[in-house]
């Protein structure tokens, strides 16, 4: 026969996880975490190098996070998972301003040499990240056309080191 005795089990942890005081604590520590990444956030788009109206959509985004943010209380079914998971979506917006603005930065560096159809994809596949962030689709299909756009982006670097040697 199995002796439980010896160690906890699924059930005795997931009641010590129920605990009210230590449920508020991952809450409002997950709250904590998810404000943080907001200004870092919003310290990054002040010293971007994307166009004004890039970074006032991000500006949004982020504003909608907060707002979101100030909405949710300890209280709520699942409300620390919720926190987590703005807090990705976050992170995901931190990638995609970062190859927005890179796509700006390798366009200027290329300036005439790069052929149409270069600048063509690069400037459709910025605008489809910007379209999932105005949007507000910020998870996979975020992740997705960031990605695209960051193949782009390198591709496009590679061509520019060649132009500049």
């Amino acid at each position: 026969m199995k002796n439980t005795d010896s160690g906890k089990n699924r059930l005795s942890r997931t009641a010590a996880k129920e605990v009210p005081h230590r449920s508020h604590e991952r809450f409002y520590s997950a709250r904590t975490d998810v404000k943080k990444a907001c200004e870092d956030l919003q310290h990054l788009l002040r010293m971007s190098s994307a166009h004004e109206v890039v970074v006032r959509d991000f500006e949004t985004a982020v504003g909608r996070i907060e707002q979101d943010l100030q909405n949710i209380s300890p209280d709520e079914s699942k409300a620390t998972s919720t926190l987590k998971d703005m807090g990705k979506e976050v992170q995901h917006l931190q990638v995609a301003e970062t190859w927005v603005a890179a796509t700006d930065r390798v366009l200027e560096r290329l300036g005439d040499s790069v052929g149409h159809a270069t600048r063509d994809d690069l400037l459709e596949a910025q605008e489809r990240v910007m379209w999932c962030v105005r949007a507000g689709h910020w998870d996979g299909e975020l992740t997705s056309t960031t990605t695209q756009l960051q193949a782009l982006v390198q591709e496009a670097e590679v061509h520019a080191a060649r132009v500049a040697s």
